[in-house]
C-alpha cells in the first residue's frame, strides 16, 4: 500500500509518502515536500495546482491520499485557501482514494497502534510531521489487531 499524507497550509499542500510492505512501513524519498498553488483564487493556478499534485501521485503509484482535516469554525479554523485546495485534491478524478481524516481519528488509530519509533528518527523535516502522522494514522486505522 503506498499512502500519501497531506497537510494544507496556506497555499500549499505539504506532503510525506508512506509506503507498506509486509507489514512494514518505509518513508520513500520524494522529488517535492510541498507543492504551492501561487494563486487559489484563479482556475487556472487550481487546475495547474491538481495536475501537479495528481502527476506526483501517478508517479510514486499513490493508493491512498490522506488529508488532514481541519476546523471549518473556530480558533484553529482552516482558510479559504486550503479549503480550495483541498477541494481540488477531493475532485482529482485520477485518484484512486482521497480520505479526510480529523485530529480525534488520528488521535484515536495513533492510541491503537502507536508510532514504533520518534518522529526524529523517520529523517523526515519537521514541517512533514502533520502530514506523516495522517499517512501513518491511516496506515494505524487500517492495521490488523
Amino acid at each position: 500500500m503506498n499512502i500519501c499524507g497531506v497537510e494544507l497550509t496556506g497555499n500549499d499542500a505539504v506532503i510525506c509518502l508512506l509506503t507498506v510492505e509486509n507489514e512494514i512501513f518505509h518513508l520513500p524519498e520524494c522529488r517535492v515536500r510541498r507543492i504551492s498553488c501561487k494563486n487559489p483564487d484563479t482556475v487556472n493556478e487550481l487546475r495547474y495546482f491538481q495536475k501537479t499534485f495528481v502527476q506526483l501521485m501517478k508517479d510514486y503509484q499513490i493508493d491512498v491520499v490522506v488529508i488532514k482535516e481541519r476546523m471549518k469554525k473556530g480558533k484553529f479554523a482552516g482558510g479559504a485557501n486550503g479549503f480550495k485546495l483541498e477541494a481540488a485534491i477531493q475532485l482529482a478524478d485520477e485518484l484512486n482514494k482521497v480520505v479526510l481524516m480529523s485530529a480525534s481519528q488520528q488521535k484515536q488509530n495513533l492510541k491503537n497502534y502507536p508510532l514504533p519509533i520518534s518522529f526524529a528518527e523517520t529523517g523526515l523535516k519537521k514541517f512533514q510531521e502533520t502530514a506523516f502522522a495522517s499517512a501513518f494514522s491511516y496506515y494505524a486505522g487500517k492495521h490488523e489487531w
